[in-house]
């Protein structure tokens, strides 16, 4: 062959390449529907003209056969008209895999995908106008693999152009399901039922009490009425206690209870959703009752929607844990969860659980974790935190908090708490259709990406006011997924954790109830308790007490912290007040003059309740001793007068203190002082003293007879010659007188005759 002729055949096959080529470019140009064409990824940070808003995708759920439509709504975010608007739908058959692969797709990180339909609007779309679009593929255009194991979310796009230029894009899923036999993920969703900051209340009888009431009043109308009831009535729990809250307290339930405001909202969601469990706060329908119109009606149906339904127990007021956590106080929480107990009880039956709820945005440090097993709680519900610190794969609802297992912890899923809650932090220009598809393309990527799907749930914030009608559309979308399996909360409890969740050594928030605050609280509960142990009736005394203690702690008060602060001045004033009705009469001071005296003080009771105290005195130096007091019972608004026994070791004075307090020991007073001037030698002591000193003057004196009457001259004479110095015969008045020789002479003569 001829270098001529080989020349011409390459430049022959250049220009049918070429022809190729430009054929090929035409064909793209004008290329139908259906015919896998893409367009560049815009970027994320893209402004458009034309703003796209997805308002469904039908079905939620594309099975083989199904014909696939897709519903949007253009408008023109510009100042110019749009000529020649159009929208076109776009598929991209890749599988995503993972939540960075959804979240990718969402920021337009991804390519579109082929074209797969279009709709041309007729006119211009004039500035700030809008017009809906209808995108439908059929079933066989879809062109998606049916292998068992190809199911998943797929992505699609919405374009808007004006004429050839793309001025606008939404993004969201399709949801391919080849088979229903496919892996769930179990999904619980958890709202919490608390209220508004609230002051203490006052208790009042229950609406039972005033029915029985109202029927004693009605008596025999009432009674014939009654028994013309024929068929018998099963036996309702009676009705828990009713608290009627103060002015401002009843006015902020009656704003939360209002239509449209945060209570009515939750409650609209409760009776429209019946898989999502409660999490209530007793108090709030305790207080809700006692309210005003539009509350007691909000308390009373909420009650009843609550009777058949998963619920969840709070502690009473939902207390700050943390802060109580922080001034090493968690008896309060005990003291809540019991409070809360017999009223859960009596409302929902005996095996209702108890839980805690984190009271921040962030996680709780491992301190106010330890509170659960305190209180006795099941588990601490974690907050959902921000979606950027979500992780690859969706949070095990189930998880540890410490190591040796004790504390068990709720922990929501960001992503899918946010699409419940705010979709659009999720996907800023997300619509409800979008929010829906995403949620169940997050649902699907953990249906697989483990042998066994965890547990996820959904737990909103606490000021959480919801949109009923999505969130119902999404928790109806969620029923009908075959990967999604719904479930009680309450259920969570009974698994092993999945998860183990490492929280800070410290997080203490801005708004949090001060340690010193926390304490001041306990410290005035703890004077009521050891009160009332001197009443007759504790339990009646202390009505009030807890709850009282207990309101200022509420989560609910971290949004005003001034108005807190107030409270609970108040609180430990209101509550000392009980306690102040004890005290002694005055004494002034007292002089003791016998070694054992006397004494008297009045105890003076203004209470409306008889008491038995211990009067407690006190010298403050051991020169004087106070003899045990029996305890003193004293009648209501009554006074007693109690005798001391004084016993006196010294002269001195000495500074007395004298207080009521329990047989327990409790101080129940305030302190009482008078000044004691003790000197018993005035008495007792100086008679003692006189007499010992007499005593030893007769014994000297005694003493010292005994020794004259031996001295050396009397005691040397001899009995013979005592009998010659005695006198024989007396001589006779006037005589002669007797001299020594005429007694001796006599003497011998009388022996001689003998």
């Amino acid at each position: 062959m001829s270098a001529a002729l080989r020349r011409g055949q390459v430049t022959r096959a250049v220009l049918v390449l070429l022809v190729a080529g430009l054929a090929l470019l035409a064909g793209v140009a004008v290329a139908p529907v259906g015919v896998a064409t893409t367009d560049p990824s815009p970027s994320a940070t893209t402004t458009w003209p034309i703003s796209v808003q997805v308002t469904e995708v039908s079905p939620a759920v594309l099975r083989p056969g199904d014909d696939l439509t897709v519903t949007a709504t253009l408008r023109n975010e510009g100042a110019e008209p749009v000529a020649s608007p159009s929208a076109i739908l776009r598929l991209s058959r890749n599988r995503l895999h993972t939540r960075t692969d959804l979240q990718s797709w969402a920021a337009g990180k991804m390519a579109a995908g082929t074209r797969v339909a279009t709709d041309t609007v007729t006119g211009p779309l004039e500035p700030g106008d809008s017009v809906d679009v209808v995108l439908t593929v059929a079933a066989q255009d879809v062109r998606l693999l049916e292998g068992a194991d190809v199911w998943g979310p797929r992505g699609i796009s919405i374009d808007a152009r004006a004429g050839t230029r793309l001025s606008g894009q939404q993004r969201t899923y399709l949801l391919w399901l080849p088979s229903d036999d496919v892996p769930a993920a179990g999904v619980s969703v958890a709202v919490p039922v608390v209220g508004p900051a609230a002051s203490p209340a006052v208790p009042a009888h229950s609406p039972q009490d005033e029915e029985e009431g109202d029927e004693a009043e009605g008596g025999d109308d009432a009674d014939q009425a009654q028994d013309a009831e024929a068929a018998p009535e099963a036996t309702a729990l009676p009705t828990p206690a009713v608290w009627v809250p103060d002015d401002a307290t009843a006015g902020r339930l009656e704003e939360a209870t209002a239509s449209g405001e945060r209570l009515a909202q939750v409650e609209r969601l409760l009776a429209a959703a019946p898989d999502v469990s409660a999490v209530v706060d007793p108090s709030l329908l305790s207080l809700a009752a006692g309210g005003g119109s539009h509350a007691r009606a909000w308390s009373a149906g909420m009650t009843t929607l609550l009777g058949d339904r998963d619920v969840l127990a709070l502690p009473w007021a939902d207390p700050d844990v943390a802060a109580v956590a922080h001034a090493a106080r968690p008896d309060l929480v005990a003291v809540a969860a019991s409070t809360a107990r017999p009223w859960a009880e009596l409302a929902w039956g005996a095996d209702v659980p108890l839980v805690l709820w984190s009271p921040a945005t962030a996680d709780p440090d491992g301190t106010t974790a330890a509170v659960t097993a305190n209180a006795g709680a099941e588990a601490l519900v974690l907050p959902a935190g921000a979606v950027e610190d979500a992780g690859e794969t969706a949070t095990p609802a189930r998880t540890q908090l410490r190591g040796d297992g004790t504390v068990a912890g709720l922990a929501p899923d960001p992503v899918l708490t946010h699409l419940l809650t705010d979709p659009r932090a999720v996907e800023p220009d997300a619509s409800p259709a979008t929010a829906v598809q995403r949620t169940l393309a997050e649902l699907a990527v953990a249906a697989r990406q483990s042998d066994t799907p965890p547990d996820v749930l959904l737990a909103p914030d606490r000021d959480w006011v919801p949109d009923v009608t999505y969130a119902t559309a999404l928790l109806d979308a969620l029923d009908t997924a075959p990967w999604v399996d719904l479930q009680p909360v309450s259920a969570l409890l009974d698994d092993r954790p999945q998860g183990r969740t490492t929280l800070p050594d410290d997080a203490v928030g801005p708004t949090e109830l001060t340690a010193g605050q926390v304490q001041t609280l306990a410290a005035a509960r703890e004077r009521a308790h050891a009160f009332a142990d001197i009443t007759a009736d504790p339990d009646e005394f202390l009505a009030g007490v807890d709850p009282a203690v207990l309101a200022p702690l509420s989560v609910a008060w971290r949004t005003d912290p001034t108005g807190r602060d107030a409270l609970v001045a108040g609180v430990v004033a209101d509550v000392d007040e009980r306690t102040s009705g004890l005290s002694i009469q005055p004494l002034s001071d007292v002089r003791v003059i016998g070694a054992v005296s006397g004494a008297r003080m009045t105890v003076l009771n203004t209470l409306d309740v008889p008491v038995t105290v211990q009067l407690v005195v006190t010298p403050r130096k051991s020169c004087l001793q106070v003899e045990p007091i029996d305890p003193v019972e004293v009648d209501a608004q009554g006074s007693r007068s109690v005798p001391l026994e004084l016993t006196a070791h010294a002269n001195c004075e000495v500074r007395i203190v004298a207080h009521l307090a329990s047989t327990a020991g409790a101080p129940v007073s305030a302190p009482v002082e008078f000044t004691a001037r003790v000197q018993p030698t005035i008495e007792s002591v100086g008679t003692v003293v006189v007499g010992v000193l007499l005593a030893v003057g007769l014994l000297l004196g005694i003493v010292r007879t005994v020794r004259r009457g031996q001295s050396a001259r009397r005691g040397a004479r001899t009995e013979a010659e005592a009998e010659a110095d005695a006198p024989v015969t007396l001589g006779v008045l006037g005589g002669v007188v007797d001299t020594g020789e005429q007694s001796t002479v006599a003497a011998r003569s009388g022996r001689e005759d003998a």
